[in-house]
């Protein structure tokens, strides 16, 4: 069973920035959607990353925890 992504990373150094994951792994961080898939892409061309927002607390919504799950 895939974990979520929150509970295998700490994604509070991200707070109020989004950032892309590929593979339960950050791989990029922006200021917009944008610039963190931008930036996920130039490090993994071949992977489509799911981009989420990091809320207060270093959490993510309900709806981007099911999302990011692996599997």
């Amino acid at each position: 069973m895939a974990k979520c992504v929150s509970e295998e990373i700490d994604l509070t150094p991200y707070i109020g920035r989004w950032v892309a994951i590929v593979r339960g792994k950050v791989t990029g961080v922006g200021m917009s959607a944008m610039e963190a898939r931008r930036a996920s892409k130039h490090q993994r061309p071949k992977d489509e990353p799911r981009v989420v927002f990091v809320e207060d607390g270093g959490r993510m919504t309900e709806d981007e925890r099911r999302t990011t799950k692996d599997g």
